[in-house]
């Protein structure tokens, strides 16, 4: 019985598989490939509250990206006109303004899997880690973003991603933000 042996694509697999993280082209090995992942841990209101310093209601008034200053990563501004804080306090301007790692600069996309996107005019509450300014502010990536809508229906304020009325979200998240303060 004659043995096969395998032909050189298979040997280039092979390597390939051998090598793992490396990016290989005609057997040689050119560079390594960084591992990238993102991972998310669910986050109930209550989690969401207590690892935010700043809570807001607002809508956003202006989206623009760009190169950071070495040209290695697009930064994502957003500006949001706050209506209501409920934690953390109002911005002494009225205006939160934030960073966000990733964007789209011309015909180049940087994404952040799992990380919020904003359109202007949209109406937003936000759960804010720091000042706003880190390279991924809003805690829990999207799960720290909340849309309004309006139920077209009821004519309701609604928050999109629960299914609920504005008003009984806001007033479940105020409700956690005292218990969490201590009653004060």
């Amino acid at each position: 019985m004659a043995t096969k042996r395998p032909g050189r694509m298979a040997g280039f697999l092979a390597c390939a598989f051998c090598v793992g993280s490396f990016v290989v082209a005609g057997g040689l090995v050119l560079s390594p490939l960084p591992a990238l992942s993102t991972s998310v841990v669910k986050l109930d209101d209550e989690s969401l509250v207590m690892l935010s310093s700043t809570i807001v209601e607002g809508r956003v008034t202006n989206v623009s990206s760009a190169w950071n200053g070495d040209h290695t990563q697009i930064i994502t501004t957003v500006t949001v006109k706050v209506n209501r804080s409920l934690k953390g306090g109002t911005p002494a301007n009225g205006v939160l303004t934030l960073r966000l790692l990733g964007g789209r600069v011309g015909d180049i996309v940087m994404q952040l899997v799992g990380g919020p996107t904003f359109e202007t005019d949209e109406d937003v509450i936000l759960f804010v880690k720091g000042d706003g300014s880190g390279q991924m502010p809003i805690t829990g990536l999207d799960q720290g973003k909340f849309t309004l809508t309006t139920d077209a229906t009821t004519g309701q304020r609604m928050v999109s991603e629960r299914g609920v009325t504005r008003d009984t979200f806001l007033q479940n998240i105020g409700n956690l933000v005292t218990e969490q303060e201590g009653g004060q």
